[in-house]
């Protein structure tokens, strides 16, 4: 019984909060109520770090929502959502799997019995409570046909077309109907999430730890043989990187006197193929220490030359940041630019997980896994600033106004723009025609919301409107 109005109200509230809507404060709401309808379902729920965390990301980006509703949040928060299904189906498992998990429930979650035949025990206990999905199908699929056939032979029987068109039916909203429909189907199959047991079960085992392996003395060759190989490259690569480290270094140190197109040149260009470089070099290093060249007792100097290797690398990332620092000194702020600095903050967390996995011999697996749940709760903090708000504050006070460019970051920046008496110059109202170069934002068709719909900067403008009208 719990089940089935946990399931009901899920579908109801959906059709309610995103039936006809934009995103808004409908997302935190029905956030809020998953968490609850999952705790009621799922005891000990809470107990879990890792559900905790995915759960508090998930409200977390859809406060970014209500708040600016930029596009970073809008994704993030379909992330979170799937990750904190997934963690819940299994609390222990890496964050790739989860998500894994968190997607084959929200399609697949009532099907789950069939995919995997239950044992007999389980198969008599289950008869004696409510089958949810044998239900909703009992419903969906005999009103679907009937939806369906009705069409068809009102098309082909002008008496039977006569009779439904006197019967008013106006007071029912077919695609409410089919939203509240959809939304108990996604409820129930997320009410009592289950993992994919052999992957997740392989996952759950799989240690971050390499094992040595006991070697014939043909594996013993091969394996040494490996390790020469990577010995020889890193000697190259090192010295390679020292000569490029030289060149950046006459580089920065002439930074100010290069011409503006060759330090966007250094920076759209060069920054990218650096980083490029950057990740190849930790796949080259993930391949040379994927096995047993860990395990060599003469592998001091491809372990030294290699934790060299890495610290030139760091000094190549500091290099770009200095560059990229420069450039937005210069010319100011774009997401672009602070998406650069975000790919360098990952690679110099990806340069030190690198350093650990050879110095404590670990495998492939915990670089995927550290480097994916970094790089995840580094893009979920990031969604949650309205940086559009920042660059426009930044830019104006600094003079690197690009009045073009502004336009597109509206409607985030609507208040800064309001602040300092530049928001008429870039929008458009009834008194005003549209300017060319603004396509997108549109103030009366933001404002004009649902309390479903609320966002903090709609409603800012709002206000502001309603101070300023006579």
């Amino acid at each position: 019984m719990k089940k089935t109005i946990i399931i009901t109200a899920g579908g109801l509230l959906f059709a309610t909060l995103f039936y006809n809507q934009t995103l808004g404060i409908n997302a935190l709401i029905y956030s809020t109520f998953l968490i609850i309808a999952l705790v009621v379902s799922k005891k000990g729920l809470l107990s879990k770090t890792t559900t905790v965390i995915s759960a508090l990301g998930m409200l977390t980006s859809a406060v970014a929502i209500c708040y600016h509703g930029a596009t970073w949040s809008i994704i993030t928060y379909f992330f979170s959502t799937i990750l904190f299904i997934g963690y819940v189906a299994s609390s222990q498992s890496s964050i790739y799997i989860s998500w894994l998990n968190g997607i084959y429930n929200s399609v697949f979650g009532v099907f789950h019995s069939f995919i995997y035949q239950q044992e007999e025990t389980q198969v008599s206990q289950s008869k004696k409570k409510v089958d949810v999905g044998q239900l909703i199908k009992l419903i969906v699929i005999p009103l679907f046909l009937v939806i369906i056939f009705t069409i068809l032979y009102s098309t082909s029987n002008p008496v039977f077309n006569e009779v439904l068109t006197a019967v008013d039916f106006s007071f029912i909203n077919v695609f409410w109907m089919f939203t509240a429909v959809f939304g108990a189907f996604i409820m129930a199959n997320i009410h009592q999430p289950l993992p994919i047991y052999d992957i997740t079960a392989r996952d759950q085992n799989y240690p971050n730890e390499l094992e040595p392996k006991p070697l014939n003395e043909k594996q013993l060759k091969s394996v040494t043989n490996e390790s020469q190989i990577g010995l020889i490259s890193i000697i190259c690569l090192n010295a390679l990187l020292v000569m490029v480290l030289i060149t950046e270094v006459i580089f920065l140190i002439n930074s100010k006197s290069n011409h503006a197109s060759v330090l966007s040149s250094a920076v759209h260009q060069g920054v990218y193929a650096s980083i490029v470089s950057i990740l190849l070099a930790l796949t080259v290093i993930a391949i040379i220490f994927r096995g047993n060249v860990n395990f060599l007792k003469k592998n001091q100097n491809l372990r030294r030359l290699t934790y060299l290797w890495i610290g030139f690398n760091s000094l190549l990332v500091i290099s770009i940041f200095i560059k990229n620092y420069t450039y937005i000194d210069d010319h100011g702020l774009t997401h672009k630019r602070i998406g650069v600095m975000v790919y360098l903050l990952l690679t110099m967390v990806g340069l030190c997980t690198t350093y650990l996995k050879i110095n404590y011999r670990l495998n492939f697996v915990y670089l995927l896994r550290r480097n994916l749940a970094i790089g995840y709760a580094t893009i979920a903090i990031y969604s949650v600033i309205n940086w559009s708000a920042i660059i426009t504050d930044h830019n104006i006070k600094e003079n690197h106004i690009d009045p073009f460019y502004l336009r597109n970051l509206l409607p985030q920046n609507a208040m800064v723009l309001k602040k300092q008496g530049l928001y008429d110059e870039y929008t458009f109202n009834k008194n005003r025609k549209r300017r060319r170069s603004n396509k997108v934002y549109n103030e009366v068709t933001f404002i004009d919301r649902n309390w479903q719909e609320f966002n903090w900067i709609a409603y800012q403008i709002q206000e502001e409107n309603e101070k300023v009208a006579p």
